[in-house]
């Protein structure tokens, strides 16, 4: 268990399943999400059964009520290079403009540096998430560059930002 101001992140389990699905085909949840089929329970089942036994974790996002509101996690985890990827996505949409998004972001943050002693975060946001961009850049993110016309999705093709944040910087106080 890992615990925030705002959220506890603990180990998905697979009673969270249905959950995860019902998001997962929830347009506006969906909306930015870089990749984002349509999921039944047997694909989220396999998904949830294909990162046992890697380095990707998968954790579920709590609220104060110990309501399941999200989920996040990292992924290409590379340990010789002391980096990772992270994503997030708040599916309860109750639960947003709260601040669950900034802390679970400080929460996991605070947990890859300090406990797992990464050197760099990074991630991909669309371009046209500026309500997450501005999150990340308050939790010491910085823009890297732009992925032109990385995806097609919902009919046309769609920029995505690359963003990152250094051990450094982030121990610097942002």
């Amino acid at each position: 268990m890992i615990e925030g101001e705002l959220v506890r992140l603990r180990a998905l389990e697979r009673s969270d399943l249905p959950a995860v699905v019902r998001w997962m085909n929830d347009p506006e949840v969906t909306r930015y999400l870089l990749s984002a089929p349509l999921y039944g329970l047997e694909e989220m089942d396999q998904w949830y059964n294909e990162r046992r036994g890697t380095d990707d974790r998968v954790l579920a996002m709590m609220d104060r009520d110990d309501e399941l509101i999200g989920y996040c996690g990292i992924s290409r985890l590379e340990w010789e290079e002391r980096r990772c990827n992270l994503w997030l996505i708040i599916g309860e949409r109750d639960a947003w403009g709260h601040g669950y998004g900034a802390d679970t972001v400080r929460t996991m943050l605070r947990y890859l540096f300090d406990e797992e002693n990464l050197n760099r975060v990074y991630l991909t946001v669309d371009e046209e998430n500026l309500r997450a961009i501005c999150l990340y850049e308050r939790c010491g993110f910085r823009r890297e560059g732009v992925l032109k016309s990385a995806r097609f999705k919902n009919g046309r093709y769609r920029d995505d930002v690359m963003m990152a944040v250094l051990k450094r910087d982030w121990s610097a106080g942002t």
